[in-house]
C-alpha cells in the first residue's frame, strides 16, 4: 500500500511540474548503518505513453526503519524538457513510533518534521523552527500501513479505511478508503499472481484510483484517470523502470490545451463572461474568489463565469492575520535573503496603499525575471530571485513572497489563462498560476474595502496588471509545495471542458426611446 501514496502525489503535480532534485538524506541517517530490507521499482505511463519511474526502498538500522520514496517524471513543454524529481523519507521505530520525516524538491529548502508525538512535531526549514500540530493521533506510519492493508486484505475485508501522513503534501494527514471490487490474475515477474482490485479514494485528491495488490499488501498496479489519460504506475524491474524514464516524451502543454474561438480585445477589456461546459458528467464547482463570479447551471453541467478586474472578493473573518497567508514556507520563502534583497529595490511612493505596493511589486517581478522559459517549472521564490528565470509558477511564488515580506497577505491562484495562439493549435486556454493579495480594492462591488485582488506578474508593463481572460480553479498557501492538494482540482477539468465567450444579451427593442434620449 505504501507506494499508492506516491501515485496520488504524482497526480497532484502533473500540471505544475517540478524540476530535478537529487534524493535527500536526512540528518538522522548521517552516522547510521542502514541495511536493505526490500526495494521496489515502478514504471510510470500517462495516456499510454511512458513518462517516468518511481521506487520505494525500506532500510533498517537496529530498532529503526526508514522508508525512502523517489519519483521521477519527464515531460516536454513546447519543445523544452521539464523533469520532476521528488524525494521523501520516513523514519520510525519497529514499534511504529514516528521519529522523523523529510521532503525535498528542487529550488526549495528541505523540510524536516521531527515527531514529539503523533499529534505534535517540530518542523525545520533552514534556520526556521516551528511547532506543528497534526490533527488526530490515529494515523499509521508507512510500515503500519503495509501491515494493516495486508491483514485486512487477507481477511477479505469489503472496505479498508485508515489515516496516514502524506509527506509530499506538507505533512498533511489524509484519510484513505479502499473498496474491494474483485480479484484478477496477472503475470507479475514472469509468473501468474492473483491480485485484489480496490477502488481507492484519498481525502487530499478528488480522484478515484483503481489499484491492484498482491497477498503481501504490495501495490502491483495503480490506474488514476485524469483528463490527459490514465496515469498508470506498475511494478517492474529496475531496468524496465529506467527504460520508462528514458523513453518519456509526453507534451504536457499540448495535452492540457483547451482550444476555443478567438476572444477579441481581451487585454483591453475590464469584464468578460465565459461559458464553461463539462464534456461529460458534472462540472466541478468553481470558486467565487478574486475577480471571478460564477453562476452554475441547474443541471450542474455548465456555468457562466464572469471576471471583472475592477473588483475583488471580500476577506473572510481573520484572514488579515491568518498565518497561512503571511508565513514563509518552502516555496513562498519570504524570509530568504534573496527575496528580502529584491524587496529593497521596490520603489514605493510616500503614503502608498497596499494595493499600490502590490502593483509595484508585480511590475518588479515581471521585470526581474528576464529569462521567461518553461524549463524551470516550479522553483521557490528565492530560486527565482537568484536565477531571474522561470515561467508562470516562478512569477506567482516570487510575487507572493515579496507581498508577504512587505506584510501583505498573499496566496497563489491556479487555473486557466487565454492564449491567443499556440502554433498550429490556434487560440485556447492553458494552465496557469498567478497571485492574489489581500488589499484595499479601488473599485469593489458593494463599496470600498479589503478584498482578495488578482495580480499576474506575467502580464508585462504597468496599468492594472491583470486581464479578464483568467478562469480561477483554486487558491493555495503552497504549504504542501508543488504537490499541494489544491492543485488537484485542476485535474478534473483537463480534457473535460469546453470554454466559449458568452453571447452578449441585448434588451428587446420596444420601439420607444430610452429616458433622456433626444426627441
Amino acid at each position: 500500500m505504501r507506494a499508492a501514496a506516491n501515485v496520488f502525489t504524482l497526480v497532484a503535480v502533473v500540471p505544475f511540474v517540478v524540476p530535478f532534485v537529487a534524493p535527500y538524506v536526512a540528518p538522522v541517517a548521517a552516522h547510521a548503518e542502514w541495511s536493505l530490507v526490500e526495494e521496489h521499482f515502478y514504471t510510470l505511463a500517462l495516456g499510454g505513453h511512458p513518462c517516468g519511474r518511481s521506487s520505494e526502498r525500506v532500510e533498517r538500522d537496529g530498532d529503526k526503519f526508514r522508508t525512502l520514496s523517489h519519483i521521477e517524471m519527464r515531460f516536454m513543454r513546447l519543445g523544452q524538457e521539464t523533469a520532476i524529481d521528488m524525494a521523501s523519507e520516513f523514519v520510525e521505530t519497529s514499534r511504529g513510533e514516528p521519529v522523523e520525516a523529510v521532503s525535498k524538491q528542487k529550488g526549495a529548502e528541505p523540510v524536516r518534521l521531527v515527531f514529539e508525538s503523533r499529534t505534535k512535531a517540530r518542523l525545520e526549514r533552514g534556520t526556521v523552527r516551528e511547532s506543528r500540530e497534526i490533527a488526530g493521533g490515529g494515523w499509521l506510519t508507512p510500515r503500519q500501513v503495509g501491515e494493516f492493508v495486508a491483514a485486512r486484505d487477507a481477511a477479505h475485508a469489503a472496505e479498508i479505511k485508515f489515516r496516514t501522513i502524506d509527506v509530499q503534501s506538507g505533512f498533511a494527514a489524509c484519510d484513505i478508503a479502499m473498496k474491494r471490487v474483485g480479484e484478477e490474475e496477472r503475470t507479475v515477474g514472469g509468473r501468474p499472481v492473483k491480485l485484489t482490485r480496490y477502488e481507492v479514494v484519498n481525502s487530499l485528491q478528488p480522484i478515484v484510483a483503481v489499484e491492484l495488490y498482491d497477498a503481501r499488501g504490495l501495490l502491483v498496479r495503480s490506474t488514476t484517470p485524469i483528463g490527459l489519460g490514465d496515469l498508470v504506475s506498475e511494478l517492474a524491474t529496475k531496468v524496465a523502470a529506467d527504460e520508462s524514464y528514458a523513453r518519456a516524451s509526453f507534451d504536457l502543454i499540448a495535452g492540457t490545451f483547451v482550444a476555443t474561438k478567438p476572444i477579441d480585445r481581451y487585454l483591453e477589456r475590464e469584464e468578460l463572461t465565459l461559458v464553461v461546459e463539462a464534456t461529460g458528467g458534472a462540472l466541478p464547482a468553481l470558486p467565487n474568489d478574486g475577480a471571478q463570479r460564477v453562476v452554475a447551471a441547474a443541471d450542474g453541467k455548465s456555468a457562466r463565469v464572469t471576471v471583472d478586474v475592477r473588483r475583488g472578493s471580500s476577506e473572510a473573518p481573520g484572514e488579515r492575520s491568518d498565518p497561512r497567508w503571511l508565513k514563509p514556507n518552502e516555496l513562498i520563502d519570504a524570509d530568504n535573503a534573496a527575496v528580502i534583497e529584491l524587496l529593497a529595490k521596490a520603489k514605493f511612493r510616500d503614503g502608498a496603499t497596499a494595493f499600490q505596493k502590490a502593483e509595484v511589486l508585480r511590475q518588479l517581478v515581471s521585470q526581474h525575471l528576464r529569462a521567461k522559459n518553461l524549463a524551470t517549472a516550479f522553483g521557490s521564490a528565492s530560486e527565482a530571485a537568484k536565477t531571474r528565470s522561470g515561467d508562470c509558477t516562478e512569477h506567482a511564488v516570487l510575487l507572493a513572497a515579496l507581498l508577504r515580506a512587505a506584510g501583505i497577505p498573499s496566496r497563489v491562484a491556479s487555473g486557466l489563462v487565454y492564449v491567443p495562439s499556440l502554433g498550429a493549435d490556434g487560440a485556447g486556454w492553458g494552465w496557469h498560476l498567478w497571485t492574489q493579495a489581500l488589499t484595499e480594492q479601488p473599485v469593489i462591488a458593494g463599496g470600498f474595502g479589503l478584498a482578495w485582488v488578482d495580480f499576474d506578474a506575467t502580464v508585462s508593463g504597468g496599468g492594472r496588471g491583470y486581464h479578464p481572460a483568467h478562469i480561477l480553479i483554486a487558491t493555495s498557501d503552497l504549504a504542501g509545495g508543488a504537490s499541494d492538494p489544491a492543485f488537484s482540482r485542476a485535474l478534473s477539468l483537463i480534457g473535460a471542458v469546453r470554454i466559449s465567450e458568452a453571447a452578449v444579451e441585448h434588451a428587446p427593442s420596444t420601439g420607444s426611446k430610452p429616458a433622456g434620449a433626444a426627441k
